[in-house]
Parts: structure tokens; sequence; C-alpha cells
């Protein structure tokens, strides 16, 4: 096999970037130990591969900074929150992990008590005030009934 062909083929710059099959690897692995030249080919291509990456850079966008200082921030807040001072949240986990919390004011969870025990008592009531107006329908059903009943019995005295 020739030397300048198999370096001009590509595979140096496929295994470089991490694109060479096994198989690939393990030939070129092969012909590195047989062959110096073939490793300072790699290293001419990693040092290419290299510039070139820090020519074509792209800065990110300004916001990253402040985004990223800011979770920082607010992960400070949290250890400090889950040492044991005492503050009018809690942090409620979801996942697992402490990046996708819930912070929840005290007197949420005392509204929402007091939701609850109110839901409870109009429930008690709306079914005490049901079982009264069937009570008074059942009545008001009997009531014509026995009214009959009365004028039946008044007039066979007569």
């Amino acid at each position: 096999m020739d030397l300048k062909n198999y370096i001009s083929s590509g595979i140096i710059e496929s295994y470089v970037l991490g694109l060479a099959t096994p198989d690939e690897e393990r030939e070129l692995e092969k012909m590195r130990r047989l062959f110096p030249e073939i490793n300072t080919e790699i290293d001419a291509v990693e040092r290419s591969v290299e510039r070139l990456a820090f020519a074509e850079a792209v800065m990110p966008p300004m916001e990253t900074r402040s985004r990223v200082v800011q979770r920082i921030e607010w992960n400070e807040g949290y250890n400090n929150t889950k040492t044991g001072s005492n503050t009018n949240f809690y942090n409620i986990n979801l996942n697992g992990d402490h990046q996708n919390s819930i912070t929840v004011h005290k007197w949420w969870r005392i509204a929402f008590v007091s939701l609850v025990v109110l839901s409870k008592i109009f429930l008690f009531l709306a079914i005490l005030y049901y079982l009264k107006f069937k009570q008074i329908a059942e009545q008001a059903a009997q009531t014509p009934a026995k009214v009959e009943q009365q004028q039946v019995q008044q007039s066979s005295v007569r």
C-alpha cells in the first residue's frame, strides 16, 4: 500500500474527527506503528482542526453570561435555604434533581387548607339541605292524600 495515497485517502481526518469505523481505526493503529510519518500527519491534522475551531468560533450571546450567573446565584440561594435558614418558602422537588423545583409561600398552604375545609362544610350543608328538601317534598305529596281522606271521612260522618 502506498503511504502517500493512504494519507491522502481521508482516513486520518475521519480518525481525528471520530468518524472512522472500528476496522479503519484498527488499520490506522497498525499503520501508525509501522510508519512514524502517520503520527506526524495525525498531529498536523489535529492542530489544523483545532486552529480551524478557534478561527471559526462563534461568541455566545451576551445574555448567556447573565443567565449562567443567575442560575449559579439561584443554586447558591437554594443551598443556603437547605442549611436551615427559616424562610417563607418551601422547595418542592418534582424530579429528584434541584434544578426543577417550585417555591410555595406559606400563606398559600394556609389558603389551600382553608379552601379544603370550606369545601367540606359546603358539601355537608348541601347534603343536609337536600335531605330536608326531599323530606318536605314527601310530606307535601302525602298532604293532599290526607286532606282527601279527611274530606271523605267528614262527608261520610254527615
